[in-house]
């Protein structure tokens, strides 16, 4: 459900009644629960990415548009043996149309018109899959595809997001919305168990992102990262009841820096039954195991083993192959940071990773699950701390050039003020000598030695463009400083020996400025007009 935050889904309306009775039915007596929590930028396109491919997208792919995945990359739909989809035709397209083993449909852009109620898009969805499994029943060849195993069904319901950004996340549309999308759901399920009739499907209902009280998304606001998680079906524990404890902070953070085990609302009325929070990237291998394929790739998300009906041994094989899968991907991250860099600094606690998997399958072979899961998980604590590591292997590099760029660029145009539009240069020039000629094409000469071994550097680590314009820029806007080194400590120099009054004067219109253009850029009031 595009766009549903958990607040308004769990919450009760005015007349005490909850908006999703039937997935709420399914929290208290079917399946698991909680609070899917997703990393800004909170837009459609990640969101989807995490759920699907179990990894944040780089936030730069935002400015991409919708027309084509800037990189291919792997999903639990290019693992499935066949995808079927309805939905947008600005989702639904991205993850289908190149994959050959999809069957899918995505209404025209014209349906989607904000001056409407959006929620007969998500009726849409569900017509049409309710179509397709209607002519199969005439359809031999259609009714052997919908029947074999690994087949992933992905309904994208579009109503709660559009309704959202016309009406807001406060207006009878959107919460008649939630109410609509809760009806799918039942439709769905019901759809479901009358037609393949063996109890062999697993259901997950979630969103990509919330709504913000201004109708918006995309920052880190709990309205914007909090999305309702519903499971239930084949593979997933009934539900399991708890006495309420105000439990101790454990020092776990999710993507959205919200802490581990937070209070649920009392409006919930959901303390009894065990809440099971996860970061968004989780309900990619949580899928994939449901449908019994490997995690994606990619993916980095930890699958919640609390959600699923395994016994003890099942359940640590699926840890440790998500663990391993985890793993795969730190150690190619380090052999080709290993392969470019000219002197490689390893990632330390995973140096023996390999005596630690042994010890893991040593403990499985002797049916010490408990603490084979406890070594497991561990390890790919420790695994994803690696990725980190090597995601930001030249963060200081990178850091100290950017903020001396920053510091020469202002340096700059400082002294271009000073030169072009002040009376220090007449007055300086008289007091002190400027650089020769000769001097000013050494420090040139200097500048440009120091690019050239720099681009050398660079071009052995085999580091990307960019990394060459910051290091090119930032030394060409210091060359230039050093050349006017002597204007600028005789500027230094005049600067203190000017009168005290004056040097108030200049530092009190620079505050005065600088609060007058703060007034200016502010951000105006928004005013709710949701209920008007």
């Amino acid at each position: 459900a595009d766009g549903l935050r958990a607040d308004k889904f769990f919450e009760p309306d005015e007349r005490g009644r909850y908006r999703a009775p039937f997935l709420r039915g399914v929290i208290e007596e079917k399946g698991r629960w909680g609070v899917s929590h997703a990393r800004p930028p909170t837009e459609s396109r990640p969101g989807h990415v995490a759920i699907i491919a179990g990894f944040y997208e780089d936030p730069s792919a935002v400015t991409k548009g919708w027309k084509a995945n800037p990189v291919e990359f792997d999903s639990v739909f290019y693992q499935s043996r066949h995808t079927i989809s309805f939905g947008s035709p600005d989702i639904v397209p991205i993850f289908c149309s190149s994959l050959p083993h999809s069957t899918w449909g995505s209404y025209p852009h014209e349906y989607e018109d904000f001056a409407t109620d959006a929620s007969f898009l998500d009726h849409w969805s569900f017509d049409q899959f309710e179509g397709l499994l209607n002519r199969s029943l005439d359809d031999v060849k259609l009714r052997q595809l919908l029947l074999q195993d690994k087949l992933v069904i992905f309904l994208h319901l579009l109503g709660c997001d559009s309704n959202g950004h016309a009406h807001r996340p406060y207006s009878s549309i959107y919460l008649n919305n939630v109410k609509v999308v809760d009806e799918i759901a039942e439709r769905m399920y019901n759809l479901m168990e009358s037609y393949f009739n063996d109890n062999g499907t697993a259901y997950v209902f979630t969103a990509d992102h919330g709504m913000s009280d201004k109708g918006s998304h995309g920052d880190g606001h709990p309205s914007n990262t909090d999305t309702p998680l519903v499971a239930w079906g084949a593979g997933i524990r009934s539900p399991k009841f708890l006495a309420y404890t105000d439990k101790p902070d454990d020092g776990f953070r999710f993507v959205d820096d919200h802490r581990h085990d937070m209070p649920t609302p009392q409006n919930w009325a959901l303390e009894g039954f065990e809440r099971v929070d996860v970061n968004q990237a989780d309900i990619a291998p949580l899928m994939a195991t449901l449908v019994g394929l490997p995690c994606p790739l990619n993916s980095v998300g930890n699958l919640p083993s609390h959600y699923l009906k395994l016994s003890k041994s099942d359940e640590v094989e699926a840890v440790l192959a998500n663990t391993k899968q985890i793993l795969n991907q730190f150690l190619r991250k380090s052999e080709q940071k290993q392969s470019s860099s000219l002197y490689f600094k390893p990632f330390k606690p995973l140096v023996n990773y390999s005596s630690v998997l042994d010890r893991i399958e040593d403990l499985i072979s002797a049916r010490d699950y408990k603490t084979a899961m406890k070594y497991s998980e561990e390890l790919r604590s420790m695994a994803l701390a690696g990725l980190h590591y090597f995601q930001t292997y030249d963060w200081f590099m990178l850091m100290t050039t950017i903020t001396l760029g920053y510091i020469g660029w202002m340096a700059n145009l400082i002294i271009h003020v000073l030169q072009s539009y002040t009376t220090f240069p007449a007055s300086l020039l008289k007091r002190t000598q400027v650089y020769p000629m000769n001097t000013s094409m050494k420090v040139y000469i200097g500048g440009c030695l120091f690019m050239g071994l720099s681009s050398i550097i660079l071009l052995l680590e085999k580091s990307p463009p960019l990394y060459h314009a910051y290091v090119f820029m930032t030394i060409f806007l210091w060359t230039r400083i050093v050349q006017n080194y002597e204007f600028m400590k005789s500027a230094w120099r005049e600067l203190f020996n000017m009168p005290f009054k004056y040097i108030m004067n200049l530092l009190i219109s620079s505050v005065a400025a600088l609060l007058i253009l703060e007034f200016l850029v502010r951000t105006p009031p928004v005013i709710d007009t949701s209920n008007v």
